[in-house]
């Protein structure tokens, strides 16, 4: 159908009425606006509807419900550890969620949904109009990239470190975890709303996974096996070597990567935001976290959410640079 007879059928009161059911309020300026979304049959199936991020919070905190978040714009809601709804929502820029028109009707139709529905209805908000993510983009592709896209969330970073765990296990016969990623990630919650509270537990759980997760003393013996002694696996004051520093070392002396200490940055600002989780209200506080948003190169205004993602940005470029280059995809 021409765009010129779209647009001068435009109409911001339109109703698509097979919809009018699900009690949904939408612009259906959007459908026929935003790239990708109109369709010739002009039924508004992709008509973006918009909800509060805090309905997640309910499911979240709920013992049969999870919420897994694919990418920092992309997530959906499981119940049982199945997923509760079809393609999942996406997360805008703007921090609201989404999901299609067409997509919540055939999500909604079955009897034992209608209190979610209610839920949903309640969480309602106006359309800003933005879809922009990896979700929009994942249906709506612009190139090959667009439809098939790598994670860029925890999502990413559990898969590298599995990755990179598997790899040091086939060439080096050893395991550097004491208890399989895999395993701990179900249990993990991530931050869903800029709530300090929710942003530094998350903090806190990844270091465990991340850091105090590591396999100490496999690290001793293969660093030995490579050269080092005992008396360089102490520190000045002649205490045994932490898990950071030891795997610094087993970086340069075994994969052989000079920029060691460059490249494992990101696991000590995360280490140092773990120890903060217990002193959120003392006065040494808003310094020691300001280095931390230096550290990963951020001013010092940047929110928790903010400090949060760049963390996780910088923990899969890590682990991105430690292992085989065909094992990153």
């Amino acid at each position: 159908m021409p765009l010129k007879y779209v647009f001068s059928k435009l109409d911001s009161e339109k109703r698509f009425k097979r919809y009018d059911h699900l009690g949904f309020q939408y612009d259906p300026l959007d459908y026929y606006i935003i790239p990708g979304l109109y369709r010739p049959e002009d039924d508004g199936y992709l008509t973006p509807i918009f909800f509060d991020k805090d309905l997640l919070i309910y499911y979240n905190g709920h013992p049969d419900y999870t919420v897994k978040f694919t990418s920092f714009s992309s997530c959906n809601i499981y119940f049982k550890g199945e997923p509760l709804f079809s393609w999942g929502f996406g997360i805008n820029r703007n921090g609201k969620l989404f999901k299609w028109l067409g997509d919540l009707d055939e999500d909604f139709r079955d009897e034992d949904m209608k209190p979610h529905l209610k839920r949903f209805q309640a969480s309602n908000v106006p359309s800003d109009h933005e879809v922009f993510s990896k979700f929009y983009l994942s249906q709506n592709p612009y190139s090959p990239n667009d439809a098939f896209q790598n994670s860029d969330n925890e999502t990413r970073l559990f898969y590298l470190k599995n990755q990179f765990n598997s790899e040091i296990r086939d060439k080096f016969g050893i395991d550097l975890t004491k208890v399989d990623v895999t395993k701990l990630s179900e249990y993990y919650k991530p931050p869903i709303m800029e709530e300090r509270e929710q942003v530094f537990s998350a903090f806190l759980s990844l270091n465990k996974y991340l850091v105090e997760n590591i396999q100490d003393q496999s690290l001793r013996e293969i660093l030995k096996k490579s050269g080092l002694a005992d008396k360089d696996l102490v520190n000045k004051e002649g205490r045994k070597l932490g898990s950071l520093k030891l795997l610094s070392l087993f970086i340069e002396r075994v994969l052989l990567k000079s920029d060691a200490e460059t490249l494992i940055a990101p696991l000590f600002v995360l280490n140092d935001l773990r120890q903060l989780h217990g002193h959120l209200s003392d006065s040494s506080f808003v310094k020691r976290y300001n280095s931390c948003k230096q550290r990963l190169g951020l001013q010092e205004t940047a929110t928790d959410l903010e400090v949060f993602k760049a963390l996780v940005k910088k923990l899969n470029e890590f682990y991105e640079s430690i292992i085989d280059k065909k094992d990153v995809d």
